[in-house]
């Protein structure tokens, strides 16, 4: 008796479809094909920018050189010229069109005097700062812009970082 099981056995064999899992793998492939969506380009970074403003109004001229970008704002703001050392310190700096001034207590002392008047009309600061500078010295003069306040008691909060060219220092 145990030798008829065993032949039992092997002549019920199970046998598979092969067609409909071919079938149901191509559809499968099918799907995944037309369902892909790449992720995009590691780069891309979707920002959401304000409208293009003109950098000056109509009727004006442009006060600054013509080796200097100029940025775009439409805010009135308070420009400040950071000159660097070949060894990466800071060389002068200066407000507007004034006389470089010696050092940063002296330069936060002006900006101060000058953001501090009740009708002055400034809302941002733009920093002109020289390609050489060291970023520990650019954090310095970030540092003391941000200790500035206005008459009304609060804050700048409004600054542009504007690079020089090589050749202006």
């Amino acid at each position: 008796m145990r030798g008829r099981h065993p032949t039992r056995r092997s002549q019920q064999e199970v046998q598979l479809n092969l067609a409909a899992m071919l079938d149901m793998a191509f559809q499968l492939l099918a799907f995944f094909i037309l369902t892909f969506r790449p992720a995009p380009v590691e780069g891309y970074i979707a920002l959401r920018m304000p409208p293009a403003q003109p950098l000056t109004k109509p009727g004006q001229t442009a006060t600054q050189p013509t080796d200097v970008p100029i940025p775009t704002t439409s805010l009135p703001s308070v420009m400040v010229t950071v000159t660097s050392q070949p060894d990466g310190e800071i060389g002068s700096i200066r407000i507007e069109e004034g006389q470089p001034v010696a050092s940063l207590s002296e330069f936060e002392q002006q900006l101060s005097n000058l953001l501090s008047v009740p009708d002055a009309t400034f809302d941002q600061l733009v920093l002109q700062v020289g390609s050489r500078l060291h970023y520990e010295n650019l954090m310095r003069v970030l540092d003391v812009c941000s200790r500035i306040k206005f008459a009304s008691g609060e804050h700048l909060t409004k600054l542009s970082i504007v690079e020089l060219p090589d050749a202006g220092e």
